[in-house]
């Protein structure tokens, strides 16, 4: 009984030190999420290229890059290109993949089965290339991951069934090429790196194969600025005596129009969109840092010549819908004008394919099918 008094009298106690503690913890959240994560969102540099590049996420673990086959893909092979770096002053690997078309495989594919030697079936993949009709998909990834995330594994089998070529590659930092601290610059060098190499290879062509790009979310900022800034990066970049040519076309995967706007329409800013500060505390710094600013627009606004396919989800969470439809909007305007065709194609939010998804729509076969027929 005296027990029980005891615990009777404790427990207002108890309950007051329980309120005063979650009272506290309470406090603290709200101070770190009006105060500490303004100033690391404004200062920190690695914070945002953590944030815009995440290179630190790969899944899954353990990938045989060596081995496409190994992440079920038919008719691959891996490459790795190596080249001195401008804008970090080293060498760095690039690793990419060719992955056959359909109809190419299947007439390939007892080369593939017999285990032979890897150079010899490098020379033969290397000449079916270069002497190919099939069009040629370069695809620039977005952020996390590598080259072998199951999402974008989904998307080279449709442009095999499509009978295309897929040239998939991982920038600076992912994958298995060279682990170095991804930024603007350098990712479009890698880029621009393997769209040079891809031209080379196809140097002894009589009649070269359509080329064309695909991005991919953080990948269309990649490719928009390679494009939009190919004459001069052939130059600059590669010291080439004359500019590399423009691909056939260009699409955009769940695009945006330039980052500082992505960060500001992405639904979880909302959670920080009524502070006072929280365009100069969040959506300043992607404005003014030349090192990740990703202007699609602007890029863009450079190559009126280039025909522009946008593909885009209303239920993107990632990549807003809306700073597709600017982008899409900013190039048309740029084109007031003439140039080449520029258009949007939007998925209804019923049909739930979100910002990894598009390549499983019903219509990608004709939508895609017909922008590369149009102008290969």
């Amino acid at each position: 009984m005296v027990v029980l008094q005891g615990i009777l009298v404790c427990l207002p106690l108890y309950t007051f030190g329980a309120l005063m503690l979650g009272a506290a913890i309470s406090a603290g959240l709200f101070v770190f999420h009006v105060a500490v994560v303004p100033m690391i969102f404004k200062y920190s540099k690695t914070f945002r290229r953590h944030l815009i590049f995440a290179n630190f996420v790969q899944w899954p673990l353990y990938i045989d890059h060596e081995e496409p086959s190994t992440r079920g893909i038919d008719g691959g092979r891996n490459i790795s290109i190596e080249y001195h770096s401008k804008v970090d002053n080293c060498n760095v690997k690039i690793g990419i993949w060719h992955i056959l078309p359909r109809s190419v495989y299947e007439r390939l594919k007892g080369s593939f089965e017999c285990g032979g030697d890897k150079e010899d079936l490098n020379k033969l993949l290397d000449e079916e290339l270069a002497t190919s009709k099939m069009p040629i998909m370069i695809y620039c990834h977005g952020n996390s991951n590598s080259r072998a995330a199951t999402h974008r594994i989904q998307l080279y089998r449709f442009f095999q069934q499509m009978d295309f070529h897929t040239i998939a590659f991982d920038y600076r930092g992912y994958g298995d090429s060279t682990n170095l601290n991804p930024s603007e610059d350098g990712v479009v060098e890698d880029s621009l790196v393997v769209y040079e190499w891809l031209h080379n290879t196809l140097d002894k062509a009589k009649d070269k194969p359509a080329i064309f790009v695909w991005g991919h979310s953080l990948g269309t900022g990649i490719s928009s600025h390679l494009l939009g800034n190919l004459d001069e990066l052939s130059v600059k970049v590669l010291d080439r005596a004359k500019p590399l040519p423009m691909p056939k076309g260009l699409i955009l995967e769940s695009p945006f129009n330039n980052l500082a706007e992505e960060v500001a329409e992405i639904p979880i800013s909302k959670l920080v969109t009524w502070l006072p500060y929280f365009d100069a505390a969040f959506v300043k710094p992607f404005r003014a840092a030349p090192e990740h600013s990703f202007r699609s627009e602007e890029h863009l606004a450079r190559v009126p010549a280039l025909p522009i396919l946008i593909l885009h989800a209303k239920d993107d969470v990632i990549v807003p819908f809306v700073v597709g439809v600017r982008l899409f909007k900013s190039i048309v305007a740029s084109r007031s004008l003439g140039g080449a065709t520029v258009k949007l194609h939007a998925y209804d939010k019923s049909q739930g394919l979100g910002h990894k998804w598009i390549c499983h729509a019903e219509d990608l076969p004709e939508v895609v099918g017909e922008f590369v027929k149009n102008h290969q």
